[in-house]
């Protein structure tokens, strides 16, 4: 058995096994180009790489993502060994190739210095935990957004990469009391909304859409939210407001539900970090745990793994 970086022929080959479980709705092609697209980011070109379990004989046997994200972990700062996208060939299965795939990722990244290894289990927490993953917390809510008469009066206009760096700070300082926290820069910020942004484009025309909005105090960023949308609604996949109660966040949402006052107000579901405040304009309800449950691995000394919600703060725009 060997370990490669899939590349070329090799990831096509990688795409025609896990296209029928990930496509979301994507043509074969446009899966390809999303998938290959991520990987020509600044940020995902030296981040993102896909590696490959091979037989022999050079024969397919499983694959997965390995993701290098900056993270804080209780006031220490590294990286995590983010795992996506595990598969096994369906014919292999049962035969602890995964396993094997991840264990050497993982060892890999130890020898690198990462600090933990972290994924998002759609399968349940049993298989990871017998892995030495736990389960971590997060939260999932329904944004209700107060509807007044008339439009606020609330400047909002197109996000775009000037804003990039002052959305990153936001960020920082909003995070800044997390026991665990992802530590994201201008770069990182791109990638996240390009890979929704790509996504939406080549969906089918008409199914999903991705907005980034800002609101600025003459020429400076103050508040912004990216969120996506389709058939079953929105979702807020990432937000900031440098005001302390959030106060700009709710008013650009509620400005974003007003442009269309004869349709109902959409469902929105986000992410919402605990430590994040909720504006006086919103309202969360229907607090339940993601689908995806996101389990975390200590891979250096000293790692104390968050116990809780209240510890994490992590925006819907990071899955992986």
């Amino acid at each position: 058995m060997q370990v490669v970086v899939g590349d070329g022929p090799l990831l096509e080959q990688v795409f025609d096994h896990t296209f029928p479980i990930w496509n979301e709705g994507l043509s074969r092609e446009a899966y390809s180009k999303w998938n290959r697209a991520q990987v020509r980011t600044p940020w995902g070109r030296d981040r993102l790489h896909r590696f490959v379990l091979l037989d022999d004989d050079g024969s397919y046997r499983a694959s997965l993502k390995r993701y290098r994200y900056d993270v804080r972990v209780n006031g220490r700062d590294g990286w995590m060994c983010g795992i996506g996208a595990v598969f096994t060939a369906t014919e292999h299965r049962g035969r602890g190739y995964a396993a094997r795939l991840i264990e050497h990722v993982v060892a890999a990244s130890r020898a690198e210095g990462a600090l933990l290894a972290g994924l998002f289990s759609e399968i349940g927490a049993p298989y990871y935990e017998r892995l030495g993953f736990v389960h971590v917390p997060f939260d999932e809510v329904s944004v209700r957004v107060t509807r007044r008469d008339g439009t606020p009066a609330m400047l909002v206009r197109a996000g775009d990469e000037r804003d990039l760096p002052l959305i990153a700070a936001m960020h920082e300082v909003r995070a800044a009391g997390a026991a665990f926290t992802l530590r994201r820069d201008a770069s990182h910020i791109h990638y996240a909304i390009a890979k929704k942004r790509l996504f939406a484009g080549l969906s089918p025309l008409g199914t999903r859409q991705l907005e980034f909005f800002v609101a600025e105090e003459g020429v400076v960023p103050v508040a912004y939210a990216v969120i996506s949308q389709n058939q079953y609604g929105w979702t807020l996949e990432e937000a900031g407001d440098r005001d302390p109660v959030g106060a700009r966040l709710g008013a650009m949402l509620e400005t974003l539900v007003a442009r269309e006052p004869s349709q109902e107000r959409p469902i929105i579901r986000a992410w919402w970090p605990r430590a994040f405040p909720v504006p006086p304009q919103l309202t969360l309800a229907n607090r339940t745990e993601p689908k995806d449950l996101f389990m975390v691995r200590p891979l250096a000394d000293g790692v104390v793994m968050p116990a809780g919600p209240d510890d994490v703060f992590y925006w819907r725009s990071d899955y992986f």
